[in-house]
C-alpha cells in the first residue's frame, strides 16, 4: 500500500470551503488538476472526473462515492475489474480551526498487486497535483486568486487504474 497526503491551511470556514468543492461545474475555472466532475457526491453514486495532464492530454477516472460528511469529509473509490489487482481511495477532509479557518486535507492510498509497479515519480507526480489543487482551493475560497498554474512536465507513468486517455 502506498500513500500520498497533503494539507494546506485557508482562512475560510469549512462551509465556505465545502460549498467550492461541490461546486462541480466551477472546477475549470480555478482547479489547474480537475477540468471537470460529473455526477452527484451522494454515497454510492460515481462520479467522472476529467484530469489535466502536465503534457496536455486529460485522462478520464471514475470514482464511486464511498462517504459524504458535510463540511468534513468526501470520500471517494475506485478499483480495477478484478478484486486485488489496483484499489484507489481518495479523500477530501476538512478539520476547523475556529477563528483561524480550516485545514483541508487531500489524500489517497493505492493498493493492490499493480501499485508495485507504480514508480516513485507516478508518486511525486501525483503529489504535486494535489499540492496544485491544494493552493488553487485555498486562493479561490480566500479571493486571492492567482492565474492558474501549470504543472511541469513529468514522464512518469500514470498509476493506472479505471482510467481512459484521452
Amino acid at each position: 500500500m502506498r500513500q500520498v497526503k497533503t494539507s494546506i491551511d485557508i482562512a475560510c470556514s469549512p462551509g465556505e470551503v465545502w460549498r467550492v468543492l461541490m461546486d462541480f461545474p466551477a472546477y475549470a475555472e480555478w482547479n489547474p488538476t480537475i477540468q471537470q466532475i460529473d455526477g452527484v457526491a451522494m454515497p454510492g453514486h460515481r462520479l467522472r472526473l476529467i484530469l489535466a495532464l502536465p503534457n496536455g492530454r486529460t485522462r478520464t477516472v471514475r470514482f464511486r462515492v464511498a462517504k459524504v460528511d458535510v463540511r468534513r469529509e468526501l470520500r471517494l473509490r475506485t478499483s480495477a475489474m478484478l478484486p486485488g489487482l489496483l484499489r484507489r481511495e481518495h479523500v477530501f477532509r476538512l478539520i476547523s480551526r475556529g477563528a483561524m479557518g480550516c485545514t483541508f486535507y487531500q489524500e489517497e492510498e493505492v493498493s493492490g498487486l499493480f501499485s508495485i509497479f507504480a514508480g516513485e515519480g507516478a508518486f511525486t507526480a501525483l503529489r504535486q497535483r494535489f499540492e496544485a489543487m491544494n493552493t488553487a482551493l485555498k486562493a479561490r475560497c480566500e479571493g486571492t486568486e492567482p492565474p492558474m498554474l501549470l504543472l511541469p512536465h513529468h514522464d512518469a507513468p500514470a498509476i493506472e487504474g479505471n482510467e481512459t486517455a484521452a
